[in-house]
């Protein structure tokens, strides 16, 4: 049975049963993903997952189910499912079917239709080829540890009683490699990935490049003083940062006081050169979409705007809450989770100094590269964070030498009003969340002489 017709059986079975308005929100994945280890296949993994995830009200109450299965006897069980659970539900925690906007936005590079013509072959290819590049970029590399090629496929499908009927389709291809320096007995790693809907997406000689002079130039690391002063958060370190805090901006856990942000839309709360955006509509963004898990349509929208808060991130629930309109991030985990808030492709804007210019204008102190123990060392209500860190020793704005066993700390609602000068090499993660290089000052840098 496919998706559509087990869509139209669900909403004739919803409809006897007494349902008043509901919906039905589906995935289908298709993934793949070779590892290789010294030039032989470690780890091959083809999978393919699909579900339907159905909300009902009845009688004033939301019942959820969902199944993987899409025969009639799982359509019986959605609806028997929901509706029981609806009975025990509280009225106040009722969901709203939207009946949908009256235009949706069309986002560029969602799906490549050549990337689904490229081979599980041609990947194992592309993963060996970069394996045996690794070893031979410098005699220091001794071992690649990973080295995976894998791409995915997935299409979601919304449709309700009030005629929304939206879907989308798109498709991805990443590369990832972790290798091992060694000298005098010392080893320190490094490692890069790299993700697109097209093949020219995956530049093999940049990812072996940066993972291995990351590992190599590593090797010489030492320590260094610490200070509490300016320091440069590398594009990378900083996203990573970011993206731990970013459930600050979102609207429902503001609500419930989990973010200090509550009443604060309208103020300042960052340097003038600070502007971030969310912006679903983003060419070939890690987390572009049309429309959201509520069938909201997407549009790109400023959080601050030269250091001013504008807006938070809301869903319906969280809108309706404020006496706003959803800002279109509602979004499912999976067609088996509830609604939340998430980002899209969530960043800071860049600035008007080259990468090199920021090093100059930092003159002397820290340039932070890497930044670990995010989970265990940042506290996301307070802001608080204290971080294992990497990174290189900057005098006269100049690069002298790379440095380890430091952490840096500080509090993330200071360090927004904190920053000075923003670079223009904005990078994103593949988790969507993105930012420049940058300087920020009142960092706390903790070392080990």
């Amino acid at each position: 049975m496919t998706i559509t017709e087990f869509k139209d059986l669900l909403f004739k079975k919803a409809a006897a049963a007494g349902f008043e308005d509901y919906e039905v929100y589906s995935e289908k994945a298709d993934s793949f993903s070779v590892t290789v280890f010294k030039g032989n296949i470690e780890k091959y993994r083809k999978n393919i997952a699909a579900g339907v995830g159905f909300r009902g009200i009845s009688a004033g109450k939301t019942g959820y189910a969902y199944s993987e299965d899409l025969s009639p006897y799982a359509a019986d069980f959605i609806i028997r499912e929901a509706k029981a659970n609806a009975e025990i539900m509280n009225p106040e925690e009722t969901a709203e079917i939207f009946e949908g906007c009256k235009t949706y936005p069309d986002v560029e590079g969602l799906y490549n239709p050549n990337l689904a013509l490229v081979s599980d072959k041609q990947k194992i290819e592309i993963a060996m080829e970069l394996e045996k590049a690794a070893y031979a970029y410098s005699p220091k590399i001794k071992q690649v540890t990973s080295c995976t090629v894998g791409s995915s496929e997935s299409e979601v499908l919304i449709a309700n009683s009030k005629e929304m009927n939206l879907s989308q389709k798109r498709n991805s291809i990443f590369a990832y490699i972790n290798v091992i320096a060694e000298e005098n007995g010392r080893k320190k790693t490094g490692s890069e990935i790299l993700a697109g809907t097209d093949l020219a997406a995956i530049d093999k000689e940049k990812l072996v490049k940066k993972a291995c002079d990351e590992a190599v130039t590593a090797l010489s690391a030492e320590s260094t003083k610490g200070y509490t002063g300016k320091v440069i958060f590398k594009n990378e370190a900083f996203s990573d940062i970011l993206k731990t805090f970013q459930q600050n901006f979102y609207a429902e856990l503001a609500q419930k006081g989990f973010s200090l942000l509550r009443d604060k839309e309208g103020e300042k709360i960052a340097a003038d050169c600070v502007t971030i955006a969310d912006e679903p509509l983003l060419k070939d963004g890690y987390s572009s979409t049309g429309f959201d898990s509520e069938g909201t349509a997407s549009y790109n929208k400023t959080v601050i705007e030269r250091g001013t808060l504008k807006t938070l991130l809301y869903n319906m629930k969280s809108a309706k809450k404020a006496g706003k309109i959803s800002t279109g991030n509602g979004f499912k985990s999976s067609y088996k989770g509830s609604v939340q808030t998430f980002a899209t492709n969530f960043y800071i804007k860049s600035g008007d100094i080259s990468y090199d210019g920021l090093v100059k204008e930092l003159d002397k102190g820290i340039i932070i590269t890497s930044v670990s123990g995010l989970h265990a060392g940042a506290n996301p209500v307070s802001g608080d964070f204290s971080l294992l860190s990497e990174g290189f020793l900057v005098e006269n704005g100049e690069i002298i030498r790379p440095v380890d066993q430091i952490t840096c700390a500080g509090n993330f609602y200071d360090l927004l009003k904190n920053i000075t000068k923003i670079a223009d090499d904005l990078k994103f993660s593949l988790s969507g969340t993105g930012s420049p290089s940058l300087i920020a000052d009142k960092i706390t840098i903790s070392g080990g002489l």
